[in-house]
């Protein structure tokens, strides 16, 4: 791997830990900054193409109101770059009080869609959901 390539991977996972670091300080601003403003994707609850950083911040903000973020850890990432696009694969748990005040995590899981501009990377397409722990699809994660 070239040094630009492993500039590019930790500049793209420092973006990641931007937007898990707006979402814990509730920073709406900083979550508009992180997303391109045409942001195509699918978020938790999509059941249709989310189209535009209005649609991702509509999906933020319901977060935002229902759960306070605590914490979060990302527990495994694997980035792929092509020129000036990069696939994001990761894994990882968040942390959040619920508006009742009781502690969760959520085991979660993405495939981002980076594309470097003039003013670097950021998030031009996301598919996050959180990752089932029993049942069908869940028993073949649990260590």
């Amino acid at each position: 791997m070239s040094d630009n390539q492993s500039k590019d991977k930790k500049e793209i996972l420092e973006h990641i830990h931007s937007i898990f670091q707006a979402f814990l300080r509730q920073d709406r601003q900083a979550l508009t900054e992180t997303h391109a403003q045409n942001w195509i994707g699918f978020l938790g609850p999509s059941t249709r193409i989310e189209k535009g950083l209005d649609k991702y911040m509509a999906n933020a903000e319901k977060s935002l109101q229902n759960f306070k973020g605590v914490g979060y850890e990302i527990l495994e990432n694997e980035i792929q770059i092509y020129g000036d696009i990069a696939i994001v694969y990761y894994v990882a748990r968040y942390d959040y009080e619920d508006i009742s005040g009781l502690a969760h995590s959520l085991p979660l899981r993405s495939i981002d869609i980076y594309r470097r501009d003039k003013a670097g990377w950021i998030q031009a397409g996301s598919h996050i959901s959180v990752i089932p722990t029993t049942g069908e699809w869940g028993e073949g994660d649990k260590k």
